[in-house]
């Protein structure tokens, strides 16, 4: 094979194919150029001008030869029809801008819904974790029975990396909150006390520097360490390349920089922006549980093997637990309560991206079925219209069907069409998906899982343009099927209109637009109803005229409880004689939602449980003198907490761990203390206060223990104010009061506690504003579906209206002939509506609170709100019809 003379003849045909209206002459111009510049080659080659040319020829071949091949190829015959069909499809739209402004606005709004929640499930569910391996990493918890996953003590974690084959390595975490001094301001920052194992189980590389602790950074009285997060290293630091090896103020410790993150680095989604090294310290307590784990599996292991094994463990747990070089505590009865069996203290292992993700993966799944109810609909809508085009278009195929054009040519031209449509309806839905992220983003960043990663990547623009192609060649070869069958009627009979066939289609579509749209809409109705349950709940305080923010106390400048009970009395002394404040107090932990604080204490006398001496708590609290009454708590046995009681040690219970406990019995003066310590003194029960949510508004109360805050001072504490004022009136002097204490301090989280509230119910909020959203669009369009069919069919039976009215038909015979029609059509919906939405019930029902998939009042309203629309939307063709003259329908005839 001659390559030049190949290479020669591709360029000469990829050229004519660029330009397809190359003529004949320009054609051999190009060649008789190829054939100079050959001969010119061959003569320099030593050869005579006649053999130049000779040789030049029979390389190239012959000239007309070649122009032929260009002919028959002609850039490709499917290339050719394509683009032919292409530049006809944009012609047909550039004729009907109304029809191709509201089919791509149809279209922009179906797909770019379905584009954004998508990009949200792409990230939240079907990503996987950014770290190497991901599908190896486990999540390993301790699992009580009636608490679900809890976390592990210190020796649980030492023994269980000691004994296992079955993971690689086992890391361990501690979530916290830490005051960081950084160049602008001070800042609180989510924090993270981290094994040194757990960097290598995650197996992610720094960016700068190192991104692990060494074993010795992690014994008490280590040096000073941390690791900064990308977007902490930038905002703070504006991105100092030269950051590592210098401190930086952690808690009013100077800690030395080790290492940067690489972007987005998190671990399991708790959005830490700083990491130190987490010291676990000899003889620590096995009952206290404060430790996540995170394990990967060792190469060929399984999900079922590391269980396997883990249940083979927990067989011989205490017995093992009890050998002396692995438990210094030594074999007493209290550690026994607290080490891991079979029964009621087993080790949990999950994969992580599951239980980072957690019940976030029904709610996202929701929306996503909502959103493909949408662009069904809009799919629809969209059919109703182009088969109603179809039909004026009936001529136009017979016609070209006459002079030859093949049904697959049609076919061909009408995809193409749809296409079209589909494709700049995409383009469209892109911006509107990216401006609907942002938005929503924006309003409710912490609200799902893995928020952070949501973006539109190369997954969710496949997605969109899979789903833009699939609704293009539906709707597009559809009205073609649909007015094919006799393609030489319309030359027969130039008036001839479509028969009852189609105009049951066209109501079909509509009844299924109708039906979708109550799925969408009830779903819609439940979610607002569930809003509007949470909203109202009884969280045991009044939340009105309350203004919260909080106050963390490093350990190095207020390493005692008086440094710090003293800076907490001058706070709160101060901003109680500010005018607008009517009382200030201080709590630990600020409800209505927060983790579970469970632990165990030992009760006097008290023998409901395991050996009789320790119960289970679930909340943990510390409360200043003040605080029951600022929030509006009522006391219900006993007294609240008073100044004096920093002197001993006194406790307060809610009602429903006085019930659980003393059940028909005041537990006033009974005596209880931390379990695992008989050193620790005992405290008295001075009162019961009424019961306050405190894992959240939908869950159900539990025990909750209050301690003098004014007695144990801790670190970090609540202010909650009552108060004339608005959060932001009171900022200024806020600030002020706080900076003049401790200026190294920043004001956490100041807000009106009706905004906490709106905060714990951020989720199902969400979920009821996009579903509202969503709903409105359907029934949007459902309306302008049920209008245009019933618009269409009006003007198609013109003749037999004015026929009607010429024999005596009242107009009002005529407006209840053509509503009578489309509220068939709308009761048709409704019904299978209903029926998809019974279908849906157990989906439903995890979303929602106070209300269930069945509520008569929801599914009436529903129907009564969808029923209004669409008499409206038919009133108008009817109202039409009724104003037709009947001598002009007629004569028109």
């Amino acid at each position: 094979m001659d390559w030049r003379r190949l290479a020669d003849i591709v360029r000469i045909r990829i050229r004519a194919l660029l330009r397809r209206t190359a003529s004949d002459a320009e054609a051999r111009d190009e060649i008789a150029f190829h054939l100079a510049m050959h001969t010119q080659a061959n003569i320099r080659n030593g050869m005579t001008p006649s053999e130049a040319e000779h040789e030049a020829r029979r390389l190239l071949g012959s000239p007309t030869r070649i122009v032929e091949d260009l002919h028959d190829l002609k850039a490709l015959p499917f290339v050719d029809a394509l683009w032919q069909d292409l530049r006809h499809a944009l012609r047909i739209l550039k004729k009907s801008p109304g029809f191709a402004a509201a089919a791509v606005l149809t279209l922009a709004l179906g797909i770019g819904a379905n584009t954004a929640i998508f990009s949200i499930l792409n990230a939240v569910i079907l990503r996987p974790l950014e770290y190497p391996r991901a599908a190896q990493l486990m999540k390993i918890v301790t699992v009580f029975p009636g608490t679900g996953d809890f976390w592990v003590s210190a020796p649980e974690y030492l023994e269980f990396k000691h004994w296992t084959h079955a993971f690689s390595s086992v890391g361990a975490y501690v979530p916290f909150e830490a005051n960081l001094a950084a160049q602008d301001r001070p800042r609180r920052v989510r924090a993270m006390f981290a094994s040194g194992d757990l960097f290598r189980t995650l197996g992610v590389n720094a960016e700068l520097g190192r991104g692990w602790f060494g074993a010795d950074e992690e014994r008490p009285g280590s040096a000073r360490v941390t690791i900064l997060s990308h977007e902490l290293w930038q905002s703070a630091f504006g991105g100092d390349h030269n950051i590592v090896g210098k401190t930086v103020d952690v808690d009013g410790v100077r800690r030395t920089v080790v290492g940067v993150m690489p972007p987005r680095f998190d671990i399991a989604d708790l959005r830490a922006q700083l990491w130190q090294p987490l010291v676990i310290l000899p003889n620590a307590n096995r009952g206290s549980h404060n430790l996540s784990l995170i394990g990967r599996l060792a190469n060929g292991v399984t999900l079922d093997g590391a269980r396997a094994e883990t249940e083979n463990l927990l067989v011989n747990w205490r017995s093992m637990a009890f050998d002396a070089t692995t438990l210094a505590a030594g074999p007493t009865p209290e550690n026994s309560l607290h080490s891991p069996d079979n029964k009621n203290h087993r080790i949990g292992i999950y994969p992580l991206q599951g239980r980072v993700v957690g019940n976030a993966v029904t709610t996202v799944w929701v929306l996503q079925g909502a959103v493909v109810l949408v662009l069904l609909i809009a799919c629809a809508n969209l059919s109703t219209l182009l088969l109603s085009r179809a039909e004026t278009r009936r001529k136009e195929f017979a016609v070209r069907s006459a002079l030859g054009a093949a049904r697959g040519r049609l076919l061909g031209q009408a995809m193409i069409e749809g296409c079209v449509l589909s494709t700049i309806g995409a383009a469209v839905g892109i911006g509107v998906a990216v401006a609907g992220l942002r938005a929503m983003l924006a309003a409710y960043p912490d609200v799902l899982p893995r928020s952070a990663g949501v973006s539109i990547d190369v997954t969710v623009l496949v997605f969109t343009a899979l789903v833009a192609l699939s609704t293009g060649v539906v709707f597009g070869i559809a009205p073609l099927v649909h007015v094919s069958g006799d393609l030489n009627g319309p030359l027969k009979d130039s008036g001839a209109r479509a028969g009852s066939g189609r105009h049951s289609v066209r109501r079909g579509l509509v009844a299924a637009e109708i039906a979708l749209a109550v799925t969408l809409v009830v779903g819609a109705g439940l979610l607002l109803r569930t809003v509007n349950n949470l909203s109202r709940v009884d969280a045991g305080f009044n939340r009105a005229n309350l203004v919260t923010f909080g106050v963390s106390l490093p350990n190095a400048p207020y390493p005692n409880i008086p440094d710090r009970h003293t800076f907490h009395q001058r706070l709160t002394q101060q901003l109680a004689a500010t005018p607008g404040v009517l009382s200030v107090a201080l709590v630990y932990g600020l409800p209505p939602s927060r983790e579970i604080d469970s632990n165990t204490v030992t009760i006097e006398g008290f023998e409901g449980r395991e050996n009789g001496s320790w119960n289970t708590i679930d909340y943990f609290q510390a409360a200043s003198a003040g605080y029951v009454e600022t929030m509006g708590i009522p006391v219900l046995q006993g007294r609240a907490f008073t100044p004096s009681d920093v002197a001993q040690p006194v406790a307060l219970v809610n009602q429903t761990m006085a019930r659980s406990i003393w059940p028909g019995q005041s537990p006033i003066g009974r005596r209880l203390r931390q379990c695992c310590n008989p050193a620790a003194p005992w405290t008295t029960i001075v009162g019961v206060v009424g019961d306050v949510k405190q894992g959240g508004v939908d869950k159900t109360i539990g025990t909750e223990l209050y301690f003098s805050a004014d007695r144990i001072a801790p670190n970090t504490m609540n202010v909650v104010m009552r108060t004339t004022l608005t959060s932001a009136a009171l900022a200024p002097a806020i600030q002020r009061i706080v900076h003049a204490l401790d200026a190294t301090l920043p004001v956490i989280k100041l807000q009106a506690m009706d905004e906490v509230f709106d905060d714990a119910i951020a989720r199902p909020r969400l979920i009821a504003q996009l579903l509202i959203i969503f709903a409105t669009l359907a029934l949007v369009l459902a309306a302008i579906g049920t209008y245009g069919v019933l618009s269409y069919m009006v003007s198609e039976r013109r003749r037999e209206i004015g026929i009607r009215m010429t024999l005596g038909a009242t107009r009002t015979a005529v407006m209840r002939m053509v509503v009578t029609q489309g509220l068939r059509t709308t009761l048709v919906g409704l019904v299978a509506g209903i029926a998809m939405t019974l279908a849906l019930d157990q989906v439903l029902s995890t979303l929602l609170f106070g209300v269930t998939p069945t509520d008569p009042l929801t599914l009436a309203s529903v129907v009564g709100l969808i029923a209004t629309i669409a008499a409206a939307a038919c009133a108008v063709p009817g109202h039409a019809a009724t104003r037709l003259n009947p001598i002009i329908a007629l004569r028109e005839e």
